[in-house]
């Protein structure tokens, strides 16, 4: 398993082997790992994603009860009682994504699914094997897998990606053409503070698949951190602006209001006065924890350079104006 999986994928399939032959059914298994033409499952049984992350819920779930399998594709033929996808939430990450997703997961009747892991492990897997890999065909598969209806409760259904998807919309479009899709954004000076203040991966050279990230060639000097993130935001918003016909657009400071004033109407979203109580009650929180959200820390210098201007602003300023159109 060493040589295989990553540190992350092994925290993923860590736990009592099952047989999938001597399982009377899936109901509870959610795929989290692509290897080859392989699938790596976890059992969650009717445990609700409520927390921030995918690999969250992964950390609650009893130590005593971990238990997993491996399975061809094929098992994903298995499923019928799931989900079509509500909508997919792209974004270019500290943006209000995963408030947005708690929001919704508070929800009774939606399962929110964040950042699931077995997606970026898919897409991984595309983009080096794509003859081999089924393309938008087991994109479909996966999404449905994660869908599944459970309580019989579950109404709608919303997927949030990790922030270096959005090169990967075509496929998703593709796989899911009638789907809508939200891409969420803010200004780009916003983004890189926080990132200074702590580095997502996606900031960091080497972290995240080269496949899934169209940089500027133009070499940097060692080190430069904030010049790397500068070319992984322009590559964000420039993905995101290439397919503009097909996104809503959702800008950090339109949260949290826009979710109950608008959006909850949008996707035809019922709610008691109790679940919209608790729904804001929690967009006070901050949204990877429960502490109270005071708002973000402000830059010891407010200096955004110039290269950040030049090469990411333009995609914003467009993004804006075809907002403020809608």
């Amino acid at each position: 398993m060493t040589e295989k999986f990553s540190a992350e994928e092994r925290a993923l399939v860590r736990g009592q082997n099952m047989q999938p032959e001597k399982l009377e059914s899936l109901l509870g298994w959610y795929p989290v790992v692509v290897r080859n033409d392989k699938l790596w499952w976890r059992f969650f049984g009717e445990k609700r994603f409520s927390e921030p992350f995918f690999h969250n819920t992964v950390s609650s779930l009893d130590q005593n009860k971990r238990f997993c399998l491996q399975t061809s594709f094929d098992a994903l033929d298995e499923f019928e009682n799931t989900l079509a996808p509500t909508a997919f939430i792209f974004h270019i990450s500290r943006c209000g994504s995963t408030l947005l997703a708690q929001l919704l997961a508070s929800l009774p009747s939606c399962v929110v699914m964040s950042e699931p892991p077995v997606i970026d492990s898919f897409l991984r897997f595309h983009y080096a094997q794509p003859a081999q890999s089924g393309a938008e065909k087991t994109l479909r598969k996966i999404v449905s897998a994660l869908g599944q209806k459970r309580s019989g409760k579950e109404r709608h259904f919303f997927v949030k990606l990790d922030s270096w998807h959005i090169g990967s919309l075509l496929l998703f479009r593709k796989a899911f053409p009638d789907t809508p899709v939200i891409f969420m954004y803010r200004k780009p000076h916003e983004v890189l503070f926080s990132h200074q203040r702590q580095r997502g991966r996606q900031m960091v050279p080497g972290l995240v698949d080269s496949a899934m990230l169209e940089l500027d060639p133009e070499p940097l000097s060692p080190g430069d951190l904030d010049g790397y993130c500068v070319k992984v935001l322009a590559h964000f918003f420039s993905a995101a602006c290439r397919q503009t016909d097909e996104l809503i657009l959702l800008n950090y400071n339109q949260l949290p209001q826009i979710v109950w004033s608008e959006l909850l109407d949008l996707f035809s979203i019922s709610h008691t006065p109790t679940e919209l109580a608790a729904m804001k009650s929690r967009s006070s929180l901050h949204s990877k924890s429960a502490a109270k959200f005071s708002g973000d820390p402000q830059p010891a210098a407010y200096d955004i350079g110039a290269e950040l201007c030049a090469t990411v602003y333009p995609y914003y300023e467009k993004l804006e104006q075809l907002r403020l159109i809608e």
